[in-house]
């Protein structure tokens, strides 16, 4: 199958993950520039990570719809390296809210704690 014949428009990176006859790029990331402020980690946790969303909304969310948006956030830390996992033994998912008045306020806080 042509990638190229079949998406004429598309990128060189998108054609090279695409094909697997192609070898895919390695890409890399400086987490201290894409996450502004941060600290190292330890290389490995003996218990559960602490991860707690706390967001500020001028219409609060249904805590399971609050809870259901933190998903994306939580792969994402994952997925940089700042938690070791998302499974159920490996974190600790704590989720809150609180009212705000404009919306220029509104944010989400997330705080990690490793133990």
């Amino acid at each position: 199958m042509n990638l190229r014949y079949t998406f004429p428009r598309a990128s060189k990176d998108f054609l090279a993950l695409n094909d697997p006859g192609i070898p895919t790029p390695k890409l890399e990331q400086n987490q201290k520039e894409a996450l502004g402020r941060t600290e190292g980690r330890k290389a490995s946790c003996v218990g559960r990570t602490r991860v707690s969303f706390k967001g500020f909304f001028v219409r609060p969310l249904d805590p399971d719809n609050h809870a259901g948006s933190c998903k994306d956030l939580l792969d994402g830390l994952w997925r940089c390296g700042l938690i070791d996992g998302d499974a159920p033994w490996q974190i600790e998912l704590i989720t809150s809210q609180e009212r705000v008045n404009h919306f220029s306020e509104e944010r989400i806080e997330i705080e990690i704690a490793w133990r």
